[in-house]
């Protein structure tokens, strides 16, 4: 598998199906960012029916995305799919732990850096507030003034 497509919809695939539902605002990102990368939309739509239903039979989905992981070498492709792994967990507004669990290892699988994966994953939360992350009950206003008292 050294076809950048084909890469590129196997790791997010196999993030989009981490929590266990295929969510539409997700199958949207990965067409989203296949256009923005001037990807074949036909190509990507055949890839994404194939790949969905591939990794419905897979039974060890971390060894998979390890061996997908090392098919890519390009370190500007590498950083391209983990940044549209990172887009697809939270396009469904939820950061649930399982897709925690395959983002790290899709990082791992690309020999990425999971400090800053942790930061591009604080700042798309930072700018959509509407992003939850699965056994965080915090509630943050910004209108709320705290007081600080000596």
């Amino acid at each position: 598998m050294g076809n950048f497509n084909q890469q590129l919809v196997a790791l997010t695939m196999a993030t989009l199906r981490a929590d266990g539902r295929v969510d539409t605002a997700e199958v949207e990102v990965i067409k989203r960012v296949a256009v923005d990368l001037e990807c074949d939309a036909s190509e990507i739509t055949k890839l994404l029916l194939e790949e969905n239903e591939k990794q419905a039979k897979c039974t060890d989905i971390y060894s998979y995305i390890a061996e997908v992981g090392k098919t890519v070498e390009d370190p500007a492709d590498k950083q391209l799919i983990m940044e549209a792994c990172t887009q697809v967990a939270l396009a469904d507004k939820v950061l649930a732990s399982k897709e925690v669990e395959v983002l790290l290892s899709v990082c791992n699988a690309l020999k990425g850096n999971v400090a800053r994966m942790i930061c591009d994953i604080a700042t798309i939360t930072q700018i959509d507030r509407d992003i939850k992350i699965e056994g965080n009950d915090a509630r943050y206003d910004e209108d709320e003034v705290l007081e600080v008292k000596e």
